[in-house]
This record gives C-alpha cells, sequence and structure tokens, in this order.
C-alpha cells in the first residue's frame, strides 16, 4: 500500500507541474561544409511540440521543412542543384533558469533527416538528364534561441542551431569526408497550453 501511494503521490506530482508547448516559426538554412559548396542559401518552416516536466526541463519532437534551391557554382558537375532535408528529431530542453521577460534555452536533438537532391547532367533540355538523390541520415541537432514573454502563454522566439548530418553529402560533393547539414536562424511563436 505504501509504495501505491508513493507512485500515485509522484504521478501527480509530474502531471500537475506538466504543461504541453508547440512552437511554429519560419527562416533561413544556411548550408555548412560539402552542402555550402554546391547550393546557396533556403528558406525552412519549423515545428514543434513538447512537454515541460519541470519549470526548467521539457522534451518533445522537432520537425524542419528546409529547401535549398539555389546553385552555387553553375561549373560543377551539380547543375541546377536543388535539396530538400526534413530533420525529425527528439528534443530535450533547458530553459526558463531566468527571472524576466527574456528567457534563453538551450536545446539538443537527435533523430533522422530525410533529404532528396535533385539537379541537371546538362544545361541543354533535349540532352539533359535530370538525377535524384534521397537517402535517410542520422541527425544531431544543437540550439541555442530566446523567448520574450508578451503574455503567460504566447512568448515570441528567435533561435540558431545546426543540423547536422552525419553520413555527409553525396559523392561527387566537395568535402564529402565530412559531416555536413545547414545552420539556421528561425524566428517565431511559442504558445504554452496553462
Amino acid at each position: 500500500m505504501k509504495l501505491i501511494i508513493t507512485i500515485c503521490f509522484i504521478l501527480y506530482a509530474c502531471i500537475s507541474q506538466a504543461q504541453w508547448e508547440v512552437n511554429l516559426g519560419a527562416g533561413a538554412g544556411l548550408p555548412i561544409t560539402g552542402y555550402s559548396k554546391v547550393i546557396k542559401t533556403g528558406w525552412l518552416l519549423e515545428a514543434e511540440g513538447k512537454y515541460r516536466l519541470k519549470k526548467n526541463f521539457a522534451l518533445g519532437i522537432n520537425t524542419q521543412f528546409t529547401r535549398l534551391q539555389k546553385d552555387k557554382n553553375p561549373n560543377d558537375a551539380f547543375l541546377q542543384a536543388r535539396m530538400t532535408i526534413a530533420p525529425l528529431l527528439f528534443i530535450a530542453e533547458y530553459g526558463e533558469f531566468v527571472k524576466g521577460k527574456i528567457q534563453p534555452y538551450l536545446t539538443g536533438g537527435l533523430g533522422i533527416s530525410f533529404f532528396s537532391i535533385n539537379y541537371e547532367d546538362s544545361l541543354v533540355q533535349w540532352t539533359s538528364q535530370g538525377t535524384s538523390i534521397s537517402n535517410v541520415s542520422f541527425t544531431m541537432m544543437p540550439q541555442i534561441g530566446f523567448r520574450m514573454a508578451v503574455s503567460k502563454k504566447v512568448y515570441p522566439f528567435l533561435e540558431s542551431g545546426l543540423i547536422l548530418l552525419m553520413d555527409g553529402p553525396p559523392i561527387g560533393f566537395p568535402k564529402g569526408e565530412k559531416v555536413t547539414g545547414y545552420g539556421f536562424i528561425t524566428a517565431g511563436v511559442h504558445y504554452k497550453f496553462i
């Protein structure tokens, strides 16, 4: 009976402090290492849902849809290169450790990224044979950001981080032996379901 009462008390304490939160944002994707030699900066959309376990700690899921569609080097083998990357990450956040309207936070994430690269073999349309490469890669994400309280539920945010694809770029990309991915800067709105 003591064990059941203890478990119930712990569950009640955890549930009473827990709350759901969501983020929606948009921003810029900045290719790094191998990707930066082939494609230019693009745009991204972000969605995140998390469950705050304690005041300073939250767990959740983050996903982004990133489109890098401007070819950086017209003289390489990847003509009119276009890339789509969609990471799906399980995240842990440490935040709300500062009192006041501006609240910094740190986030780490692990998961997978689905990506697709499309490019042309020739600039002449009738001789061009487009190539598509799709794959899945193990992914890590370090991130830092801050939120500003405008009410008890709504917090505009600005964050920056890296999406690191561990498999490196496709064969033929420069720096193929290095981890690649993109950096990002995102702005949006954070909402707490209180």
